[in-house]
């Protein structure tokens, strides 16, 4: 479980940086990791000492507005089959510009079970 921790952290943090390079100024973040979001969001992170969490606080307190939100693993069936079809076949993080047609169906079942979650937690 830590290393999935670790591995979540990075890339939460990848995709703050992507977003920050592409000059995005209001993001909402989702995970499914309910531990990882709330950390986050209370502030626990300065004193953390896992590099990425430190680096993730960094990115936050930036001139930008990012939102974090728990999404239910049950509303993520996209991000967790594109992870494990990606973890066999690649080290480094993908960049999807575009959903891969045959994940369409996926992203519009996500879409409607996800517009039912919770609201965003600031």
């Amino acid at each position: 479980k830590e290393a999935i921790f670790k591995i979540e952290t990075r890339a939460i943090l990848e995709g703050l940086r992507l977003a920050w390079k592409k000059g995005i100024h209001q993001l909402e973040l989702e995970s499914d990791n309910v531990l990882l979001i709330e950390t986050i969001v209370d502030g626990v992170v300065e004193d953390n000492q896992l590099m990425e969490l430190r680096r993730i606080h960094q990115m936050v307190c930036r001139e930008w507005k990012v939102c974090f939100r728990h999404l239910p693993r049950t509303h993520n069936v996209v991000v967790d089959h594109m992870a494990k079809v990606m973890a066999s076949r690649f080290t480094e993080i993908q960049v999807f510009e575009f959903s891969p047609h045959s994940m369409r169906d996926l992203v519009q079942e996500d879409y409607f079970r996800s517009s039912k979650a919770n609201e965003p937690i600031y």
